[in-house]
């Protein structure tokens, strides 16, 4: 008797990854913003879910909530970093530059960021 299994692949979210995901503040669900994905929440056990960035509100920090958590089936993506503006971009890479724990989602940043503004100026 030949028992087929099928493999079942979890894909993960890349750090880069722009999602739109529900936004707690204090226990209370504040509504769905758009979120740059930073990183796994737990390295070890990846089904926990993902660090965010909500971008839109200001510079990663907890002071005014704009890093969070979001659970794995929670995101819904809309994009990546590279489909920003070379505005956006430099503005979050000014952010970003300072924080080394969020290095992956810099260099996507600035990457993209020179690859616009190699096109504008024609290089």
């Amino acid at each position: 008797m030949t028992v087929a299994t099928a493999s079942v692949t979890q894909t993960f979210l890349e750090p880069g990854t722009v999602v739109r995901t529900p936004r707690y503040d204090e226990g209370k669900n504040t509504g769905v913003r758009r979120a740059i994905v930073l990183g796994l929440w737990n390295e070890k056990e990846p089904k926990d879910g993902y660090r965010v960035w909500f971008y839109t509100l200001g510079a990663p920090s907890f002071a005014p909530r704009t890093l969070g958590m979001a659970f794995a089936n929670e995101p819904t993506v809309v994009g990546t970093v590279d489909d920003m503006s070379e505005r956006t971009l430099l503005r979050l890479h000014r952010w970003l530059r300072d924080l080394d724990q969020f290095s992956k989602v810099r260099y996507r940043v600035q990457k993209a960021g020179l690859r616009l503004r190699a096109n504008r100026l024609g290089r």
